[in-house]
């Protein structure tokens, strides 16, 4: 029992040191701020990993379908996620569930969650198109519906009218796509409505925003946007200049700092390149990723 002990003891010393140098080496690599929900996120996701043995064939698949420098790229600037408080839903795999019994996962702010209820995977699809000089990636999510939530409109429909409400529809995709330009810099956007976002304002709308390492969905319709902190804007008086108008300026919102909302932090997002999904394509009730306009034209702001 003793050299047992004893062996469970050095593997899992060994397991710890090697999750460390792990981390180091994440760090050395220029991209977005690792904060400590990220850093919890990716020291349980690699233990997992590396106990389970379950990873491996993903980071395979990323590697034959997009090519090594952009797998590397791709897990590097995976978005972590948070969730706007009443969303249940976590993004998954349409092959393996398309329903909210295997959708949802607890809505509990203090929570990063790679998996719901049922032990479906936290996933993201993958695609990395070049234009332009620039190079871009889509990460896609598809949510097993969308239904609008502004005044609990959909709550009021459904309480008076029944099933039927026309801001509700079956199937939702949603996407977090980054550019990185010639110089190297990196901006992002996300999928919102009819268009995409950078900081949650219309003035953002169909802007890009400096890389910050998360996206968030709103409740419901899963609208996404670039957490972001606002400073400044509007007038200033003073006595020796007058009114002047001040420049809204914004800096990055970080889970578990600035936001306490449930998480998927980058490193449990499970990646699969979109194209495994076209051979089955099922008839998804809005266009798939694959048809969209963007998926060919990545600097395009359609939606559809």
């Amino acid at each position: 029992m003793r050299s047992e002990r004893g062996q469970t003891t050095v593997e899992w010393t060994a397991l710890v040191l090697v999750v460390s140098v792990a981390f180091a080496a994440v760090v050395q690599v220029p991209g977005p701020k690792i904060d400590g929900r990220s850093y919890g996120g990716f020291l349980a996701h690699s233990i997992t990993c590396m106990v389970k043995r379950d990873c491996r064939a993903d980071a395979d698949e990323l590697a034959r379908v997009h090519g090594a420098d952009d797998a590397e790229l791709l897990r590097r600037l995976a978005p972590g996620i948070v969730y706007e408080p009443g969303t249940d839903v976590l993004p998954l795999d349409p092959r393996h569930c398309r329903a909210h019994a295997c959708a949802d996962a607890p809505d509990d702010p203090d929570l990063d969650v790679h998996a719901s209820r049922r032990g479906d995977p936290a996933t993201a699809f993958t695609h990395v198109v070049r234009k332009g000089g620039s190079t871009y990636l889509q990460y896609w999510l598809y949510y097993p519906d969308s239904t609008s939530t502004v005044a609990n409109v959909a709550g009021l429909w459904n309480k008076a009218l029944g099933p039927g409400y026309p801001g509700y529809h079956p199937d939702d995709w949603e996407s977090y796509q980054v550019r990185i330009d010639p110089s190297g810099q990196a901006f992002v956007r996300a999928s919102s409505h009819h268009g995409y976002q950078g900081c949650k304002r219309r003035a953002c709308s169909n802007q890009w925003t400096p890389l910050t390492g998360w996206t968030r969905v709103s409740r419901g319709s899963h609208a996404g946007h670039i957490p972001l902190r606002e400073h400044g804007g509007g007038i200033e008086l003073s006595l020796e200049r007058g009114a002047r108008l001040v420049p809204r300026t914004y800096s990055p919102a970080y889970p578990g700092v600035d936001l306490r909302e449930r998480t998927t932090s980058a490193a449990g997002l499970r990646l699969v390149p979109v194209r495994a999904l076209v051979p089955g394509d099922v008839g998804y009730e809005i266009t798939p990723p694959w048809r969209k306009e963007v998926f060919r034209d990545p600097a395009s702001n359609s939606t559809g």
